[in-house]
């Protein structure tokens, strides 16, 4: 399967800010996109369809998903009923990975693909090395009761993790669960989720 070998402060540095809320120093140096033009292009005014293709950029990298996985979950959340803009990011936050992530088991959302291709983590009693498993509320997400498994948890002190209204933790079990739906002011302020719909819309 294709993945992306890129450095992950290219995209940061083109929106001028690391979306992971992760501290560094080539974005605040640097705050303009990659290549000998970049600092040329600081200033320069994007056209409407540019916008839009970077906050689908934003939030498909946010979440470590391929083009295809992205353009699927987004027809998949235009199928539901309702708001299909806040369909499509509670799809993308309540993935295996990303809940892994939320609950601090892994430091980023690169580790947290990668536990749970490891088979690190269990879902409702079963080990589930699918990152993008789509969870539902009601939903437990555990480490795999072995040492090597917990070790990464505590490696990464997942016990001050910042979790999610949404979900709940049980931090002496290695356990969490998906306690309701995600709402709008749970996601990251910077995604322009808007954009997205307009950019495939298109």
């Amino acid at each position: 399967m294709a993945t992306y070998r890129g450095r992950k402060t290219d995209i940061c540095r083109t929106v001028g800010f690391d979306i992971w809320g992760r501290p560094s120093k080539s974005v605040t140096k640097r705050p303009y996109p990659v290549g000998q033009h970049g600092p040329n292009l600081k200033d320069r005014r994007q056209s409407e369809y540019g916008e839009q293709l970077l906050a689908k950029q934003v939030i498909r990298r946010y979440y470590n998903m391929l083009e295809k996985q992205f353009s699927n979950t987004f027809k998949k959340a235009q199928r539901m009923s309702g708001n299909t803009s806040l369909n499509f990011l509670r799809l993308l936050e309540m993935r295996l990975a990303t809940a892994v992530w939320r609950l601090g088991y892994a430091k980023s959302i690169f580790q947290a693909r990668q536990m749970v291709s490891h088979c690190h983590i269990v879902v409702n009693g079963k080990v589930v090395n699918i990152p993008s498993f789509q969870l539902k509320v009601g939903d437990v997400v555990e480490v795999r009761d072995r040492e090597s498994s917990r070790r990464i948890a505590r490696d990464n002190h997942y016990e001050g993790a910042a979790v999610p209204a949404y979900m709940e933790a049980e931090v002496a079990q290695f356990r969490g669960k998906l306690i309701s739906l995600p709402e709008r002011e749970d996601f990251p302020k910077f995604f322009q989720e808007q954009q997205v719909v307009e950019y495939y819309a298109r």
